[in-house]
């Protein structure tokens, strides 16, 4: 019996049929504009600020380095405080003798267990918080580039007029005034 049910299971494939093969279209070429977009998203996903200067926007590159290293500082300095902490409130939760916290706060008096502990909750909150900042601000020179990248080829013409009057029906032969406004954008 498991030998009959051997061979059905390797004679399976055997049975199975594939589908003909579809036959791709050929895909449309892509504009110039469409082109620079995605080399400006692109670079920009690559080297933080660089598609804002691809998009001429030397201005925000800065702004985008600013922020980043801001980020990393934060990243850093809480990882080194919760670290601080956690290390003494180690020292203290431990049974050996020979190991006793240093950690004082501004006044010089030795942090309690409670204040190590919530010490390093805190700062474990804060890296992590600077961790998620730093994937915003990341995210946010992507966006950033790629909306620059679209306006550059945004079509404003001077062609654009605007009109702003009364409305007036012309069904009724009445000197009645309507009160509105009727905006019209050609």
């Amino acid at each position: 019996m498991r030998h009959l049910l051997l061979i059905a299971l390797a004679s399976l494939p055997l049975l199975c049929f594939s589908q003909d093969e579809i036959k791709k279209e050929p895909k449309a070429e892509l504009t110039e504009s469409q082109i620079r977009v995605r080399k400006t998203t692109r670079w920009a996903a690559i080297i933080p600020g660089s598609g804002q200067i691809i998009n001429r926007k030397y201005w925000k590159a800065h702004i985008v380095h600013i922020a980043l290293g801001a980020s990393v500082y934060m990243i850093k300095s809480n990882t080194d405080s919760m670290n601080e902490f956690k290390q003494a409130w180690i020292y203290e939760t431990d049974d050996d003798e020979n190991t006793v916290s240093d950690l004082t706060d501004e006044n010089g008096l030795l942090y309690t267990v409670d204040d190590l502990e919530n010490g390093t909750y805190l700062f474990r909150r804060y890296r992590d918080l600077s961790y998620l900042s730093f994937v915003g601000f990341y995210l946010l020179q992507i966006i950033d580039a790629n909306v620059d990248a679209h306006l550059r080829f945004f079509d404003s013409n001077d062609d654009l007029s605007f009109c702003v009057s009364p409305p007036y029906s012309g069904r009724y032969n009445s000197d009645v005034w309507q009160v509105g406004l009727k905006l019209r954008i050609k």
